[in-house]
């Protein structure tokens, strides 16, 4: 009796928990719009969306696979391709229908195809400072210089792209202390110098050794004391052009290029045993200067006021390093 009673009542309605319920882990009605234990505590009630299932379960549906011997001949065939690396090729989609005039309708238009390509590595060492270049340029340009001496003619400069790179890269150290001009000054009159000549002063002596002793502070400051010999024939060359021209910008109409070139020959000269140079060049230019001053106080000078100051500063700082030797 009890079994039959048992068998007529319908089966219990499984609810799906709110998710305030299941994180408390307590029982739900899944009343709607609010559950029992969210209505009483005035809480917002939330179910989570119903899952829309494609397709037949995971169960066993005799009636709805189908698992005749070509079905089962088609997927081994697949199963092979895919073995042996075979592509299969899709078919053509067919073209989109639309009630909209065909002739309003086109494809986006097909990317071109971009190469495979390795990725640039930026650089970070120039390419003429590899040891292979740089050991060949260096023993070229060495030979260059013995033929100018040979020949009693002013030593070439180097490369523009070498003497770029070297001065972006030291303009700021072998200025500190004693800056009488700025780099991108210095540039312009590297680029002209370039320019008009690179194995002459081409008529402006200024000029020429100004960017010749300025090069051979680079190249000094870029020394190590171990490889100097390596290089220390090239910084002696910048250096000699710059003293074979060191009358003519003496005794030439003072300007501020001379009084600049002056100054850095003075630099360059304070690590030279013989201070009779040093002092030499460092009075000149102070000379030089005295004789701007006036020009410029008579309104017969005409240049950059930072450059005038800075040359006078340096000028005057190098006068009182003269006193004590003097």
């Amino acid at each position: 009796m009890l079994a039959a009673q048992a068998n007529q009542q319908p089966p219990s309605k499984t609810f799906i928990a709110c998710s305030r319920c299941k994180i408390r882990k307590k029982k739900c009605d899944g009343a709607s719009p609010k559950c029992s234990n969210c209505a009483t505590h005035n809480a917002e009630c939330n179910y989570a969306a119903v899952r829309k299932t494609r397709g037949p379960g995971k169960k066993f549906r005799g009636e709805n696979i189908d698992l005749s011997t070509e079905n089962v001949a088609e997927s081994a065939g697949h199963s092979k391709c895919e073995e042996q690396g075979q592509l299969v090729i899709p078919q053509p989609l067919a073209a989109p229908t639309s009630n909209m005039d065909t002739s309003s309708f086109c494809f986006p238009p097909a990317l071109p195809a971009v190469p495979s390509q390795v990725p640039m590595v930026p650089e970070i060492v120039p390419e003429f400072l590899l040891p292979d270049n740089f050991n060949r340029n260096l023993a070229a340009f060495i030979t260059r210089l013995n033929d100018a001496a040979a020949a009693h003619e002013f030593y070439p400069l180097m490369p523009i792209n070498i003497c770029r790179h070297l001065i972006n890269n030291s303009f700021d150290e072998i200025m500190e202390g004693h800056q009488f001009m700025s780099e991108e000054s210095f540039s312009q009159l590297l680029e002209a110098q370039y320019t008009a000549s690179t194995t002459c002063p081409a008529g402006d002596a200024s000029r020429w050794a100004l960017v010749n002793i300025v090069v051979a502070l680079a190249l000094r400051f870029k020394n190590a004391s171990g490889p100097e010999s390596t290089i220390g024939a090239v910084m002696q060359s910048f250096h000699v052009n710059a003293t074979m021209v060191t009358q003519q910008v003496i005794f030439q109409d003072p300007s501020i290029i001379s009084v600049q070139a002056l100054l850095a020959m003075a630099v360059y000269s304070r690590s030279i045993p013989d201070v009779q140079d040093f002092s030499m060049l460092a009075t000149n230019a102070s000379y030089q200067l005295e004789i701007l001053s006036r020009k410029r106080y008579g309104g017969l000078l005409v240049c950059d006021e930072n450059e005038f100051w800075s040359a006078y500063h340096v000028a005057t700082k190098l006068s009182e390093e003269v006193s004590p030797i003097l």
